[in-house]
């Protein structure tokens, strides 16, 4: 008798088992199924998009995983191939959509979202009256381009700043060249420091960045300035390629380490008699992010040359390609970077506000891990609010345009040289990468502001005079004399480069 009851108490307790486990809810495609079926069935409108949803739950499920896992729908497969052929018209910037954020990675240099100066952390919450919030990343980027020539107006959260800035953006063709340029710098006399500039890393980083070399070594350089800043990654291989330009073959360049055994992979530096002996400064900021960190830690854990600037973004997962369609894939996380000494690339994400606009890395850089922390910390160069705020509207860009072409009041005070970057004001030379500007040139632009009807504090503009001078400065170059000579035209105002020239002249 006690053996049946134990036979009963068994069988009972095997059927409130098997029940448990038959339990549909606990089976993950029934709750996706069961919710599906009851929008078809309930839902207040008819000819629900099931694809829409599919697509939707499956983001859904990628974000909750970390903030670089993300879906190629056909729309982003076409977003992608446009990539690929090297041409399509936008503002650009690279984005990258975390939970609800729409978030600048960097703006591309020349664009006409760095003309107005955009910048890295910028968070887009509306595009053409659409707020960003429950767009998906590749809407968001189907918004922001469009036919060449057109506007598209945008609003943007910056940290630092109480109310939204808004930006009226003209699309233009969206170039990608990874190196936009190098140059020998012109400010030390008779010191020959050669600078590259790599803005992403491409198919065709390694072989633009052997002729730039190529060029500068004919010119005699003996140091040189590596400026990864605002380079929002790109290509892996590329990134060790570079890496192996400046390493002894067997130096380890980074290594990537998964769950899956298979995804654990160290690479190394595997060539020789390229670039080993140069001395070498490399510039970072919070704009660079991915291959550029990878390329910057393996110099740094390697001691071959000293990293100027501020932390790196900290982007260290491994995404990989999964095709579920053809026009259709998935880019998971499988693993992630670590440089040679075993530090780990990717920064905390746990609290998105932190990832997204660094606000745990004001007080110190021990508090927060991933990036590369550089060896000598240099803040950007930083524009007052008054002067963001001015270029925002493209007044800058505006102004040297006009006055250029001899449509401000200094049209008969005002010449340019053809060759050189030098103004003829009144009858003096003034060479646009060393002298100040007249304050005449400032005050004409005060005026030029106010014709358009946009107030003007007299403090604040007094405040953000050297800011303004910097930007007039930088767009007339551009306008006369090209982008590179732009760039160089700010450079000793800029205390990162500034501290890479200091750092190398003491070695050459």
């Amino acid at each position: 008798m006690k053996k049946f009851k134990l036979l009963i108490i068994i069988l009972v307790s095997l059927t409130f088992i098997s029940a448990e486990n038959l339990d549909p809810w606990k089976d993950q495609l029934y709750k996706y199924t069961k919710t599906l079926l009851l929008l078809k069935k309930i839902y207040y409108k008819n000819n629900i998009n099931e694809e829409k949803l599919t697509y939707a739950a499956i983001r859904g499920m990628l974000s909750s995983l970390d903030p670089h896992s993300y879906l190629l729908d056909p729309s982003s497969f076409q977003t992608m191939q446009e990539d690929q052929k090297g041409k399509f018209y936008g503002i650009g910037i690279q984005i990258l959509k975390i939970e609800d954020r729409l978030t600048v990675i960097t703006p591309l240099e020349g664009t006409p979202a760095y003309r107005l100066g955009i910048q890295a952390g910028d968070v887009i919450v509306e595009v053409d009256g659409k707020k960003t919030k429950n767009l998906s990343q590749n809407e968001a980027v189907r918004l922001l381009r469009g036919p060449k020539g057109t506007y598209v107006n945008i609003k943007i959260k910056r940290e630092g700043f109480k109310k939204l800035l808004h930006f009226r953006i003209k699309r233009a063709e969206i170039p990608l060249y990874s190196i936009p340029y190098h140059f020998v710098d012109p400010f030390p006399v008779d010191k020959k420091i050669g600078v590259v500039v790599i803005r992403s890393f491409t198919g065709t980083t390694t072989d633009e960045f052997e002729k730039a070399m190529k060029s500068l070594v004919k010119k005699g350089i003996r140091a040189l300035v590596l400026d990864l800043r605002y380079n929002g990654g790109g290509d892996l291989r590329a990134a060790l390629n570079i890496s192996d330009e400046f390493l002894e073959r067997g130096k380890v360049i980074v290594s990537i380490k998964g769950r899956v055994k298979r995804m654990n992979k160290i690479f190394y530096a595997l060539k020789n008699n390229q670039y080993e002996n140069l001395p070498l400064v490399v510039l970072v900021n919070r704009g660079s992010a991915s291959a550029s960190e990878i390329v910057s830690g393996a110099i740094q854990d390697n001691k071959r040359g000293l990293i100027i600037g501020t932390r790196t973004w900290g982007k260290g997962l491994v995404q990989t390609l999964f095709h579920i369609k053809s026009n259709v894939a998935i880019a998971l996380t499988t693993a992630r970077y670590y440089t040679p000494s075993g530090k780990l690339i990717q920064r905390d994400y746990t609290h998105l506000e932190d990832y997204l606009l660094f606000y745990n890395d004001k007080d110190s850089y021990e508090k927060n891990t991933g990036g590369i922390v550089p060896d000598i910390k240099v803040e950007d160069a930083k524009l007052t609010m008054f002067t963001a705020r001015l270029r925002s509207k493209g007044l800058f860009f505006s102004y040297a345009n006009h006055l250029v072409k001899g449509e401000t009041g200094l049209k008969h005070s005002l010449k340019f040289a053809k060759r050189a970057p030098i103004a003829i004001f009144r009858g003096k030379k003034i060479n646009l990468y060393t002298d100040p500007l007249p304050p005449a040139i400032s005050e004409d632009f005060k005026n030029f502001v106010i014709k358009r009807k946009i107030k003007i504090n007299p403090k604040d503009f007094n405040k953000s005079l050297s800011s303004i001078n910097l930007q007039i400065r930088r767009e007339i170059v551009s306008r006369v004399w090209g982008m590179e000579e732009s760039f160089i035209s700010i450079l000793n105002d800029d205390p990162q480069f500034k501290k890479a020239e200091e750092t190398l002249l003491k070695k050459i």
